[in-house]
């Protein structure tokens, strides 16, 4: 904290100043997202687990997301515990997990807005799918108790304005392409009431929009081997692998 005092001193900010800036450069993103009717990416994510040992573990996948507004997505994610395909229609949400040869079909008609509270209410949020919501900057600014703007950074060479956010139960952190463009290139989550306060990383590349977005089927074709569960029995599809020991957390 006192790293940030003296940094705004030398930038000349107000710590109000440095929050609205913050907010500022945020709701320009959010505005950006929103006008989109179609994105893709590409990503990398990082989700680290604390041991009974108090011993701190990364676990890395990766993947790709296309967005067609308002109610079309495809989700891809491949890593050491899973290969994973998620497709939205508009009308039913299907979860194809290729390393179970299962999958689960589920009648969900509406927006992807409606469908992320739908996962939400459901304990299935993932990290960062807040960024696919119609408007970002509402939910990401929910309980938030503090704003800065920290400093211009660069991810992957190219340059972004780096924001940090704190609320009671995270603090998280996004870095925010400058220019006309302003998209996430990295967002950041930690967790500070947990022991060794655990964080979540995502990565983003390859962002694309409008024309430039290659088509893509949102309703998935399932192989005939596949078996089809409820999609509560599709337990493996986590970043993370299944405990193995009574206790241990996930």
């Amino acid at each position: 904290m006192a790293a940030y005092g003296f940094l705004v001193a030398c930038l000349g900010l107000s710590n109000a100043a440095a929050a609205d800036d913050a907010k500022s450069i945020l709701k320009a993103m959010s505005d950006y997202l929103s006008a989109q009717k179609t994105m893709s990416f590409s990503y990398q994510s990082s989700i680290e687990a604390v041991t009974p040992d108090f011993e701190k573990l990364q676990f890395v996948s990766s993947g790709t997301a296309s967005l067609t507004r308002p109610d079309k997505l495809r989700v891809t994610r491949t890593g050491g515990f899973a290969d994973v395909d998620v497709g939205f229609d508009g009308s039913t949400l299907t979860v194809h997990g290729k390393n179970l040869d299962a999958y689960a079909s589920v009648q969900a008609k509406g927006s992807v807005d409606e469908l992320l509270d739908r996962l939400i209410g459901a304990g299935l949020e993932a990290p960062g799918s807040d960024l696919l919501a119609q408007n970002p900057f509402d939910l990401l600014m929910t309980d938030v108790t503090s704003a800065k703007h920290v400093s211009s950074a660069y991810v992957d060479g190219v340059e972004c304005e780096y924001l940090a956010f704190r609320t009671p139960e995270i603090d998280w952190e996004i870095w925010i392409q400058s220019g006309d463009k302003p998209v996430p290139r990295r967002y950041v989550i930690t967790s500070k009431h947990v022991v060794q306060a655990p964080q979540y990383t995502l990565e983003i590349s390859d962002f694309k929009t409008g024309n430039d977005v290659a088509a893509m089927p949102y309703k998935i074709d399932i192989p005939a081997s596949a078996k089809k569960v409820d999609l509560s029995e599709l337990q493996s599809l986590d970043e993370l692998p299944v405990p193995s020991q009574p206790g241990e957390s996930k």
